[in-house]
């Protein structure tokens, strides 16, 4: 069960924009997760809902990353999500979009955490708009790669 709020923020360049924010309680696990997207909160949804998951953490995971390679600052990053399946595979989740998937910042969380889980036996995955809509997550846009015949839907 989500509790959903619209929050306004302001941007570095003074835009506003508004983002889904909330509290989801997770019918597979019991844990209460505060979710920064609605995305994220579609992906919990999905988890909760899949019969090969067998358990799941939201920002669970602590990965250290170097920030800087000239003064060596180290910080950490939190995956959205870790995932256990049923047959005991494991998923690092990062659900990110498609536009700043390729940011510096981005891109260096990416490479530690894919580090961390050939370390761990894990698997890392970035998930964007794209793979929810293959998913069916975002059914808006689903619908209309589906009514409009001239919209190539990948």
């Amino acid at each position: 069960m989500a509790t959903i709020k619209r929050r306004k923020r302001r941007r570095k360049n003074g835009r506003t924009s508004h983002y889904i924010t909330g509290v989801y309680t997770s019918t597979l696990t019991g844990q209460i997760c505060k979710y920064r997207s609605g995305w994220e909160l579609k992906f919990m949804e999905f988890l909760d809902r899949s019969p090969f998951v067998k358990t799941w953490g939201y920002e669970k995971l602590v990965i250290q990353y170097l920030s800087n390679k000239k003064s060596g600052r180290m910080r950490k990053y939190y995956p959205d999500f870790k995932v256990e399946y049923l047959d005991d595979t494991v998923q690092v989740i990062e659900v990110k979009p498609s536009r700043r998937a390729k940011q510096a910042t981005v891109v260096k969380k990416a490479m530690a955490a894919q580090e961390w889980c050939s370390a761990h036996s894990a698997v890392f995955v970035m998930i964007t708009e794209i793979e929810l809509k293959v998913l069916g997550l975002l059914l808006i846009d689903l619908l209309v790669c589906i009514v409009d015949h001239n919209y190539l839907c990948q």
